[in-house]
């Protein structure tokens, strides 16, 4: 591969009407005073550090090394014994430099839009010279920090999307977004009430079809315009999608990409599972099945960056180099714009997180923070510069993690999660036949998840034999509630609530079943499936409808209730 040293294309003509009437906040250009020496600050409304009520924040956090849950290769670390870790963050700090100020003085007071400058320093560096060390347009990309990914998501949207109004817009005018099939709920929930178009696309293992039949291309060349205008965005979880799990193959991205670059979309690329990427389930679907989960990815997932095929530059850590690389990676023109964040790799509450892209599209998101959140908590920036920035790794390695000690808590995070779908997924396959006297039936089938959280089931519904007599959508709905009663207590998302369109969902959604292994503890994964297994056969052994009618006394008289209230 060829890295350019061209200029991304301008995405301009994609930006909305009210982003391009935003002007940047004239107070803030006064900012850049503050560091003057000497200079005496009568210009803004800022409360006096001395006025607030810390005195310093102190934190006890783990080693990188040293949960267990984590399951770091002992071979590697043998002793096994890593002290916690104490993170001090003072009232003030002797340093003059804006960059390098990591105090409550400073994370506490307004800030710039751009995020804490510490943070946002290390961040840029992080991005453009590790985690995606190819992005081919001159200058590499920005960042701006944001308050998790659904806050990043909801001011992308705000930049792509103008509203439309069916009784005041004209058809062509209104805009639509391209997802999967299925897909996770709050982005949908976001850019519903600009009245967006929602456009989904043919998923198979790995994901987002290219091409083929209701593929993205297909979707695109033979665009129904009474509809309104062809959809300029797509949105996507390449890694781990949800609920599905799909990972789409680097050889996938590239064909991707070059749609969307023949037909000028925005690739929004939303990747919280970036480093939960399962090599393992190669081998293991194999075993079980025959057959890889996909044939895209090679045997020796090492080194993707740097292979004979990519010519890439290594991000410096075998690990990384193991992930599938980035859309960043093919960015050419500058048109993908990427969701990360530290919900998923720290904690949710965090509320933590950044967009890449490319400069200009940056300068514009800089403008809606400004206008609206203008920066998450200074407390959370600042736990998180201490413990992972650069600034934490510097003296006492005990100090703080360090990028070294980051990239190792990533890891051990893969290992942790990838243990957990194993177990579930290895019961689940184990259990999912059900044997009579004459025949065995498959209840239900899943692909072996290539990442993420979750595991997709499919309900062999129409196996069952009330099927005619109940219906496959009453039939669904009646095992969900079976699986959560005693002695079973399973609860699982329906497949229709990821259903991108109410066709998708009365057509297909309702066969669904979304495991989510993550939070579950893990000694109860096998013993848990098990369960599931036993609730689909007892209910596969229920022979008359009135006992189907008894599942769903409680939820057919809570529907009677709504009908009389609407009426």
């Amino acid at each position: 591969m060829s890295y350019s040293t061209t200029e991304p294309l301008s995405l301009a003509h994609h930006f909305s009407r009210a982003s391009k009437t935003r002007r940047p906040n004239p107070l803030k250009e006064y900012y850049k005073y503050l560091f003057v020496p000497g200079m005496c600050n009568f210009s803004g409304g800022l409360p006096h550090p001395d006025i607030f009520p810390f005195e310093a924040l102190d934190l006890s956090v783990n080693h990188p090394l040293k949960n267990p849950l984590l399951n770091h290769k002992e071979t590697d670390h043998p002793s096994g014994n890593y002290p916690d870790i104490h993170v001090r963050i003072p009232r003030r700090v002797r340093e003059d430099h804006p960059g390098h100020k990591v105090d409550l003085s400073t994370v506490l007071q307004y800030g710039s839009a751009q995020g804490y400058t510490p943070l946002y320093t290390w961040l840029r560096k992080l991005v453009n010279l590790t985690y995606h060390p190819n992005i081919p347009y001159q200058g590499g990309a920005d960042v701006i920090i944001d308050g998790g990914s659904a806050d990043g998501l909801s001011k992308v949207f705000e930049l792509l999307f103008n509203p439309w109004n069916q009784d005041l817009d004209d058809i062509q005018n209104r805009e639509g977004l391209i997802v999967e099939d299925f897909v996770y709920g709050p982005p949908l929930s976001q850019i519903r009430p600009k009245n967006v178009n929602i456009v989904p696309v043919t998923m198979d293992a790995e994901g987002m079809l290219a091409h083929g039949v209701g593929s993205l291309s297909d979707v695109l060349q033979d665009w129904d315009f009474s509809k309104g205008k062809r959809p300029h965005v797509v949105y996507t979880i390449p890694t781990g999608q949800n609920p599905t799990s799909g990972v789409l193959s680097f050889k996938r991205r590239k064909e991707i990409y070059a749609v969307c670059s023949k037909f000028d979309l925005v690739l929004i690329e939303d990747d919280p599972y970036w480093n939960l990427f399962y090599p393992s389930t190669l081998s293991i679907s194999k075993q079980y099945r025959g057959l890889s989960t996909s044939t895209d990815f090679p045997t020796n997932t090492s080194h993707n960056y740097c292979t004979e095929s990519l010519k890439g530059r290594s991000t410096g850590y075998q690990f990384l180099d193991e992930l599938i690389p980035s859309f960043l990676s093919l960015d050419t023109d500058g048109r993908v714009i990427r969701l990360d964040s530290f919900s998923k790799s720290i904690a949710p509450g965090c509320r933590l997180g950044w967009i890449t892209a490319q400069p200009s599209v940056c300068e514009q998101l800089f403008k809606i923070t400004d206008d609206t959140t203008q920066q998450p908590s200074g407390f959370v920036q600042a736990i998180i510069t201490r413990l992972i920035g650069e600034l934490g790794s510097t003296g006492n390695a005990s100090t703080a993690w360090g990028l070294e000690g980051w990239v190792r808590w990533l890891e051990g995070l893969r290992s942790a999660y990838e243990r957990r779908m194993i177990k579930l997924a290895t019961a689940l396959e184990q259990n999912k036949v059900v044997t009579s006297a004459t025949c065995q039936t498959k209840m239900f089938d899943f692909q072996w998840p290539m990442g993420g959280m979750f595991l997709w089931v499919e309900v062999n519904i129409f196996s069952h034999p009330l099927v005619s007599t109940v219906g496959p959508k009453r039939l669904m709905r009646a095992l969900w509630i079976r699986c959560t009663q005693h002695p079973y207590r399973i609860l699982t998302v329906p497949g229709g609530d990821f259903a991108a369109t109410e066709s998708v969902k009365e057509t297909r959604g309702f066969l669904f079943l979304r495991f989510c292994f993550a939070a579950v503890e893990e000694g109860l994964l096998e013993g848990k499936a098990q369960s599931f297994a036993e609730a689909c056969r007892d209910f596969w052994s229920i022979q008359s409808s009135n006992d189907i009618n008894e599942i769903m006394r409680d939820e057919d008289a809570l529907e009677s209730s709504h009908r009389e209230d609407a009426a």
